[in-house]
């Protein structure tokens, strides 16, 4: 395929008059052929993560934050002024649910949907108690979930819990019980590792506490907090019997297997400079790289919700550009899925650092910041990821239902 050939609009869907500035545009990626929504918006929006889903439960809204007009410069590590919106998956009804809010560049305000769909939970700064606020999509109305000790960051997928923690504990909230219960402290993680040495005289913060998808284990990540860590390494809770287990260390992103008995991450290897993805089983701890045919320039990897031997990753330099690809497991073989920008040629690696740029110091320069941040929707038909191709970081859904 032409490699040369400018992105092509196919359709133009033009929102309701108040949202003219608004669009959504259907466009082919001239590399790969595939089919893609740009929702085009002048002002940068972000979802949260690539595993935290912007879709809610039943598929038919997408939660993100949008920054205001006057934000046009983002940074990695600030917080700007901007609110919580919802959309249809076409773009349509676009509509404001919570205004006057500080969100970042990574996560916005930490939105995420609540089990039934019924909330969206969010962080708010500026709130002097420790609250976990949300807001009703249907009646746009906010409220606070009782007071918690901890801010709280995601749900489980068993309607219970809420997983709520610090740099120095984490804990969950029962939504039934309508109680905070702390579960495993940073001291506690600290006195399981093999990892001492590589923790000895640095700070240390627990994060990235991920369910597993039946909401019965849970990965905990913990890590030094210097730009280059030295120590990345990830637990196992299981709610059942209460016990913590040391995993493994010399990671980066991990994500859970769909059917929840092992976790996906990416190691870089520092003889060879190159980087492969790896699997952990939780219940024997055998490790086993899954795909090292050719270096995988991303960190964001994760399973094809219900084709587990298809695995996306973000790229960022390379035979495969910077952009989006998808690793066949059963194939053995990696090939690019979205190009970013669009029509856009492979690219040299930045240098030896590059599995690392997007820890402060170390982020080489290119034309404009883009992380994609694939984010899978429920039935694995859909993609959703951004680019500042536009000039604003945007949302775009690329369509693989016929993966």
């Amino acid at each position: 395929m032409s490699t040369t050939t400018p992105v092509i609009v196919l359709a133009l869907l033009t929102l309701p008059p108040a949202l003219q500035a608004q669009t959504v545009k259907t466009l082919k990626d001239p590399v790969t052929a595939r089919t893609i929504t740009h929702y085009k918006s002048p002002q940068h929006e972000v979802h949260h993560y690539y595993f935290i889903s912007p879709w809610s439960p039943d598929g038919k809204l997408i939660n993100f934050f949008r920054f205001d007009a006057g934000v046009d410069k983002l940074t990695a590590r600030g917080r700007f002024p901007g609110s919580l919106w919802v959309m249809n998956p076409d773009g349509s009804n676009r509509r404001q649910l919570v205004g006057g809010l500080k969100g970042n560049y990574h996560t916005g305000v930490n939105q995420f949907w609540g089990p039934t769909g019924q909330y969206v939970y969010y962080t708010d700064s500026s709130q002097k108690r420790r609250c976990m606020p949300r807001v009703d999509v249907d009646t746009g109305k906010a409220d606070c979930v009782d007071e918690t000790p901890v801010p709280c960051q995601r749900a489980s997928a068993d309607e219970k819990l809420l997983s709520c923690g610090t740099g120095d504990e984490w804990g969950v909230y029962d939504l039934r019980e309508k109680r905070y219960k702390p579960l495993v402290t940073l001291e506690r993680a600290l006195a399981l590792t093999p990892n001492k040495a590589l923790a000895t005289g640095k700070q240390c913060q627990l994060q990235n506490v991920r369910f597993n998808p039946t909401g019965d284990k849970a990965i905990i990540v913990n890590r030094t907090t210097e730009d280059l860590p030295a120590l990345i390494e990830i637990y196992l809770y299981d709610f059942k019997t209460a016990q913590l287990t040391y995993l493994t260390h010399d990671l980066h992103h991990p994500a859970w297997r769909p059917d929840g008995k092992a976790v996906l991450f990416v190691r870089w290897d520092k003889e060879t400079k190159t980087q492969a993805i790896w699997e952990i089983d939780v219940k024997t701890k055998a490790e086993r790289p899954l795909f090292n045919k050719h270096h995988v320039s991303g960190v964001h990897t994760s399973y094809h919700p219900t084709k587990p031997h298809l695995i996306v990753t973000d790229c960022y330099g390379g035979d495969f550009g910077n952009g989006i690809a998808l690793i066949d497991l059963k194939k053995n073989e990696m090939r690019q899925l979205v190009t970013i920008p669009l029509g856009s040629k492979p690219d040299v690696y930045p240098d030896e650092r590059f599995p690392f740029r997007n820890w402060g110091l170390f982020m080489p320069p290119r034309k404009y910041l883009n992380e994609p941040r694939p984010v899978w929707s429920e039935d694995g038909n859909k993609l959703l990821y951004t680019s500042e191709e536009s000039g604003h970081i945007n949302l775009y859904v690329v369509d693989t239902s016929d993966l």
